[in-house]
């Protein structure tokens, strides 16, 4: 059975990634694991991530068509990469701010690129969006020029 670093099995690894709320199975890939998870607890990931002893490296944003968009947690265990792929709802997603301290420049630098709602980060102020610029600057297309004929 192989192990990372001697600790924990690789397949029991994998199961436990599985295994949070909202998950999915893990794609091995050249860069690390994948989980593409839409419906991800992302509170969830966060304290298995911490009880895998994971450090939460980034958080990275792309907008999507929808209005939604796409955020990407990416995890450091050892030599390994953990990456969680899942979806804000209704334009919006809990903060791991208050928890994960890394997460907070992160989130707060999508929120100003993508206007994302952060539920319970401490301080949403922009971080990097000039004055004058909207909420979400980077968004294509704008959410406000969606209509349901172009979804």
């Amino acid at each position: 059975m192989e192990t990372i670093d001697g600790d924990i099995p690789r397949d029991a690894l994998i199961a436990r990634l599985a295994a949070i709320a909202g998950s999915a199975k893990a794609e091995e890939r050249s860069d690390g694991l994948w989980i593409t998870a839409p419906l991800l607890d992302v509170e969830a990931m966060a304290c298995e991530m911490k009880g895998l002893g994971c450090r939460l490296l980034t958080v990275t944003g792309m907008a999507r068509d929808d209005g939604e968009t796409t955020i990407i947690y990416h995890y450091v265990r050892r030599r390994e990469t953990i990456n969680f792929k899942t979806v804000t709802r209704g334009g919006a997603i809990p903060s791991l701010a208050p928890t994960v301290r890394p997460a907070s420049w992160g989130e707060r630098e999508i929120h100003d690129f993508f206007a994302v709602d952060f539920i319970g980060h401490p301080n949403l102020v922009p971080l990097l969006r000039p004055a004058g610029l909207k909420d979400g600057f980077f968004r294509y297309p704008d959410p406000a020029l969606i209509t349901p004929d172009k979804q």
